[in-house]
């Protein structure tokens, strides 16, 4: 019974430390992409995540490698790397460079809500009153987000155009919604999260990459600037959190983890009030109540699945 309580405790310390990294993570691109390049950021941070997580791997599985994966379970690990930890962060990165990252993390935060339209559509969930709830609450929240954008970054535009801005983190979150499906079909196999996480890292890397090539955008990343510093915190803060993240599900319920990291709206909001320059980050407590609306209608919808 004891055990039992310390391992609750441990998920929730693990999942905090997951949400404020994924928090953290928010603030490093925003301030990086101040006098930065948006590619970047995607690009230190994902060499972060692959040389931070594949010694680990190296460590405490022995070899052939090769068996940790089966053929199914690597193009789904690979596939959920591609578009949540690639096409996801491109959107989100250069989302928070438009109109601010307290601005993003709620309408991010709205992933829960596509990815339960993935699991009721491609697995076959069923959709009960509670999901819908949240999606209500979610939609709600994301109403005043669209609101306050068009108050913050442009008074005089249009509907039209208010939407248009947005179209960038909710892309993002539909990406991030769609990376649990693939990552599911992978832990299926009987693959370890953290080989999976070196595969869709890998994945995500070699895929942007090819990307830059592809459109001749690929520059040299200056070494010495303090954007390229924010990008290696951020890089730090978000494998921080993907890892702590996927291990306070090994060791705690989803109901005790997914409440906690929910959060992350919240914390940026905060976070920006008290550290970012007015200039990049302009708080109102209409952001404020849009995150709390969103974090609470992720988390009905988050827990009921």
């Amino acid at each position: 019974m004891s055990l039992a309580v310390s391992e609750s405790l441990l998920g929730v310390v693990l999942a905090a430390v997951a949400a404020v990294g994924f928090a953290g993570q928010f603030l490093c691109i925003r301030l990086g992409t101040d006098d930065g390049r948006v590619t970047d950021a995607v690009l230190v941070v994902l060499f972060c995540n692959v040389t931070l997580v594949a010694p680990p791997v190296f460590v405490l599985y022995s070899p052939p490698y090769t068996d940790l994966l089966t053929p199914l379970s690597f193009v789904s690990f690979a596939a959920a790397g591609v578009a949540g930890m690639f096409v996801a962060r491109l959107l989100m990165f250069k989302s928070i460079e438009t109109i601010g990252a307290s601005l993003t993390s709620p309408v991010i935060a709205s992933n829960v809500l596509f990815a339960t339209v993935f699991a009721v559509v491609i697995l076959g969930e069923r959709l009960t009153a509670v999901h819908l709830a949240g999606i209500v609450l979610i939609v709600a929240g994301i109403a005043v987000v669209s609101w306050e954008t068009a108050a913050t970054t442009n008074p005089d535009q249009s509907i039209r155009e208010t939407g248009a801005t947005l179209v960038l983190p909710l892309a993002a979150a539909v990406c991030i919604g769609i990376e649990p499906i693939f990552v599911s079909i992978g832990l299926a196999e009987g693959t370890a999260i953290l080989p999976g996480i070196v595969v869709m890292a890998s994945a995500a890397t070699i895929g942007f990459g090819g990307y830059l090539v592809w459109t001749g955008s690929l520059q040299s990343i200056p070494v010495r600037s303090a954007s390229t510093a924010w990008y290696v915190a951020g890089g730090f803060s978000t494998t921080l959190a993907f890892v702590a993240y996927f291990a306070a599900l090994e060791v705690a319920p989803v109901v005790v983890v997914m409440p906690l990291l929910q959060l992350t709206p919240l914390l940026v909001v905060v976070l920006s009030a008290l550290f970012l320059p007015r200039r990049l980050e302009h708080v109102t407590w209409r952001v404020g109540a849009s995150a709390l609306v969103v974090v609470i209608g992720a988390t009905l919808v988050s827990v009921s699945g």
